[in-house]
């Protein structure tokens, strides 16, 4: 334990910030699970989880990453860049694309009106405070974020087939880049099974894979109980924990 708490020490050490704003918050999204798994396991399995979920939730909070001084690499603005002199950074991670489905007891039409309504969204998407109508296009998001920090993004309609299809992307300057879409497949006996995909990009850099990873395994078991949710809602007129009852509008 002694040797985990001084390599903690060594790797907390402030500096210049050098890592981007959707990296900072990756970082702490993906720090808090592990240094709350590492808890939770115990041990010096545990110990070591819950080191490097210490350490990335130092570089989102700081927005410092000593291996990025070390290489001489610079996120914070727009895009990775290299420091002067230094040879820019390789392998950024891929993007991560997300999928799950649910079978709703209610028809088709119904539900692409109800999810088609963004300001209904917070009803049943756990982590959305609340969606502003900007036009029949484009909508503000806001959601909870790390610490109670608010993350804002801009969605865009990019496709919209009535009670079939919702296809949407987020604009340029977004804290949360994101892009989904929601399909309404007809069942038989007025079922329909609601299918939402949803595609993030998760930093580059040196340690953007390991996060994207942490996150995918998070983000999906979101995705699903954002419908199980939106089921519940629509199948009984109410839901636990995620906002206000089937019919009203954030």
């Amino acid at each position: 334990m002694n040797d985990v708490a001084q390599k903690l020490g060594g790797a907390l050490v402030g500096g210049e910030v050098n890592v981007g704003t959707v990296e900072r918050w990756a970082s702490m999204f993906g720090g808090g699970y592990l240094a709350g798994a590492g808890i939770k396991k115990g041990g010096a399995g545990g110990a070591l989880m819950g080191l490097v979920g210490a350490i990335l939730l130092h570089r989102g909070a700081t927005g410092h990453c000593n291996v990025y001084t070390a290489l001489g690499v610079d996120t914070s603005s727009t895009g990775a860049r290299p420091a002067d002199g230094a040879m820019p950074a390789t392998g950024a991670a891929a993007g991560v694309r997300l999928e799950a489905s649910i079978t709703v007891n209610r028809m088709a039409e119904e539900l692409y009106a109800y999810w088609r309504d963004f300001t209904n969204a917070p009803s049943y998407m756990d982590r959305i405070i609340s969606v502003r109508a900007l036009d029949d296009r484009r909508s503000l998001w806001t959601a909870e974020g790390p610490r109670g920090a608010a993350i804002e993004w801009m969605s865009d309609l990019t496709e919209d087939v009535p009670n079939r299809r919702i296809a949407w992307h987020s604009l340029p300057g977004s804290d949360l880049p994101n892009r989904g879409s929601v399909e309404f497949t007809p069942g038989r006996l007025g079922e329909t099974t609601v299918r939402h995909t949803l595609e993030f990009d998760p930093p580059g850099g040196m340690v953007g894979e390991a996060i994207a990873r942490v996150m995918q395994g998070m983000t999906k078991e979101m995705v699903q109980a954002d419908l199980r949710r939106f089921k519940t809602l629509m199948e009984a007129g109410t839901t636990v924990g995620a906002g206000a009852p089937a019919g009203s509008s954030a």
